[in-house]
């Protein structure tokens, strides 16, 4: 049995877009034992997923990379593969002495890796996910399976009581906020355009999600539409949060965390992006319908936080264009 600890990323929809690369792992070498590298907000994520064996937080402040390292020492690694690029996520393998240790080069990394790769080609436009496949040593040019997150039973009660089903009424998911700034933000009232008439046509009921930063951007969404809408942002664990995305018949998103989380439940998004480009980071889920303000010579996998040719952009993608998206997953479903 091969021992194996994979450095997992730090983000959210970074951490969904490498589960397809860990269950392809899985299911070709189900005997190997795999071990995840990550930081506590992200150890609730991977509790959902089937392909982790088990779990070390990294440990921060005074003294954590030592507590980190003597955790790692306690464990008979056979090999590290280190998803992130940064420096520090290269050298918690070094110094745990994990004798096969495979990254990719960078950010003066190439003394602590036994086996180094170079990084993404210029002009290499396959997605990021693929990425995680080539780490792995696992073929890439196969096509990618969707991320697949199951919520506890505990979360999906809570979720039951939090959004009750109604016959005639299902709810949609409207997850107004993204973390990485104004240039991956839809305008809010844009959002309150395609809810407000997605109740009126089709009877939904609105769940408002993300996080507590999230809510003021929610608040208006939720006055809007009244006795239509529950504001759950801030209000729920990373557990309940996707057991309750689960509920819903479709999530209307930001290029977010958010949507990447939706998607790996199965719940069909329709997703807005500026500049950022959905070949490269886009959700991996069968029906999501992506829509995007940028001819493809304009998008670039990293933008600033704030840039008012993004936000130019996210505002060429009108509200009817996502009210059509969106009432064709319903109409699907």
């Amino acid at each position: 049995m091969q021992r194996l600890l994979i450095c997992g990323t730090n983000w959210l929809g970074d951490s969904i877009m490498s589960m397809p690369a860990l269950q392809r792992l899985k299911r070709q070498s189900p005997d190997s034992h795999v071990t995840l590298l990550i930081k506590p907000a992200m150890v609730p994520l991977w509790e959902m997923h089937a392909a982790v064996d088990a779990i070390v937080p990294l440990s921060h402040g005074c003294g954590g990379m030592r507590t980190t390292v003597q955790a790692l020492r306690r464990e008979p690694f056979d090999r590290a593969v280190i998803f992130p690029n940064s420096f520090r996520s290269a050298l918690l393998p070094f110094l745990a002495r994990i004798p096969q240790r495979r990254g990719r080069a960078g950010h003066w990394r190439r003394a602590l890796l036994t086996e180094c790769l170079a990084g993404r080609a210029t002009g290499d436009r396959s997605h990021q996910a693929r990425e995680y496949l080539s780490l792995l040593g696992l073929d890439r040019s196969a096509p990618l399976e969707p991320p697949a997150i199951v919520p506890p039973q505990m979360a999906r009660d809570e979720a039951a009581r939090l959004l009750p089903v109604a016959e005639g009424a299902p709810w949609v998911a409207v997850m107004p906020g993204a973390a990485r700034g104004g240039s991956k933000r839809w305008p809010g009232d844009r959002f309150t355009d395609v809810a407000r008439q997605l109740v009126a046509l089709h009877g939904v009921r609105v769940a408002l999600l993300g996080t507590a930063s999230e809510r003021e951007a929610c608040n208006p969404i939720a006055a809007a539409l009244g006795a239509a809408a529950s504001n759950l942002a801030g209000q729920t664990s990373l557990a309940v949060l996707t057991a309750v995305l689960k509920r819903c018949r479709l999530a209307l998103t930001n290029d977010s965390g958010g949507m990447h989380l939706a998607s790996a439940v199965g719940t069909p998004v329709v997703a807005i992006f500026g500049l950022t480009d959905p070949e490269l980071t886009g959700p991996l889920g069968r029906d999501d319908r992506i829509l995007c303000g940028a001819p493809p010579e304009r998008r670039s996998r990293d933008i600033p936080r704030e840039s008012a040719v993004a936000e130019e952009a996210l505002r060429s993608v009108t509200a009817a264009e996502a009210l059509a998206a969106a009432q064709d997953i319903l109409g699907a479903s």
